[in-house]
């Protein structure tokens, strides 16, 4: 990619995760009103409130990265624990799905088909975005000793 595409992309996912922390803060005062009952507000606080606040956490690792693209300067080891990081909070997010999947099955004995098909499917989908970050996260590893050793013979 040439530096002025790198550029565009940084500045729209800072602005999607500004976007997103600004709608997170009222959503987040304002849930507990909408919900009626107890149950539901502390199910909510448990579940969806650490998957919004893991997801900007992975928003901000990837901002991370783009400034080290900007500076023209991709094979780092910052960016391999950035992406280590990155699958690892995505496998943080898996977890928390498939353990709201088990609290909606066993304990509230929730019975729509769909809603069950799309828990499943969000821990599968974090789950496979976590095993393909931390294999990138050892294929940059690679490529920055590679850089480096290249680096070293010039």
């Amino acid at each position: 990619m040439f530096p002025k595409e790198i550029d565009k992309m940084g500045n729209i996912l800072k602005n999607i995760v500004i976007i997103g922390i600004v709608f997170a803060i009222p959503v987040i005062i304002l849930i507990p009103f909408l919900l009626n009952n107890n149950y539901s507000i502390l199910y909510s606080m448990i579940i969806v409130y650490p998957n919004g606040l893991l997801m900007v956490a992975i928003g901000i690792q990837f901002l991370k990265m783009f400034k080290s693209l900007e500076k023209n300067k991709p094979f780092t080891h910052k960016n391999v624990d950035i992406l280590k990081r990155t699958g690892f909070l995505s496998f943080a997010m898996s977890f928390l799905w498939i353990i709201d999947l088990l609290i909606m099955v066993f304990v509230i004995k929730n019975t729509y088909i769909n809603y069950i098909i799309v828990l499943l499917f969000l821990f599968i989908l974090f789950f496979g975005v976590g095993i393909a970050l931390w294999t990138l996260s050892l294929l940059w590893l690679q490529a920055t000793e590679y850089k480096e050793e290249n680096d070293l013979t010039i």
